[in-house]
């Protein structure tokens, strides 16, 4: 499905983190699955530096963005302690959906690469439009402080 919008180059957001023991599994690497982890915190973080919560567009809009769709591509294993960078960018925006493509970095290396897509939802989970105001954060710069 064609984008609906052009998606501007400032539709980024680098998020750091460094992995916790527990993200990882016997051999100190970590698992698999917490990638998507990574990816939820930075989209989550994607949107906060544009001023806005997941919370806050459900409670006050109605709108939900639950993840429709997932796919990852592991390129190099991350270990405990290491510091990750995760660059997120809007990658895709239909009537009704959101994609989020991501890379995962250590130090220059790439770790992980992968994209989300969202559906936006209402209060009885039954598809809608995103909304005029949620579809301008999606495109906005980040916010400065």
């Amino acid at each position: 499905m064609p984008n609906l919008v052009e998606i501007p180059e400032h539709a980024l957001t680098r998020y750091s983190l460094r992995v916790r023991f527990c993200e990882t599994d016997l051999m100190a690497i970590v698992h698999h699955a917490n990638y998507l982890v990574y990816f939820e915190a930075a989209r989550v973080e994607y949107l906060r530096r544009r001023g806005v919560s997941y919370a806050q567009w459900a409670e006050q809009e109605g709108v939900h963005l639950p993840v429709i769709s997932a796919h990852l591509d592991y390129k190099r294993t991350a270990r405990f302690d290491d510091e990750l960078l995760v660059e997120t960018r809007v990658s895709l925006v239909t009537r009704v959906k959101v994609g989020f493509g991501y890379r995962i970095l250590h130090e220059e290396d790439l770790v992980c690469s992968g994209e989300t897509v969202l559906a936006c939802v209402d209060d009885n989970h039954r598809p809608r439009r995103l909304p005029a105001n949620v579809l301008e954060v999606l495109l906005a710069p980040e916010v400065s402080e």
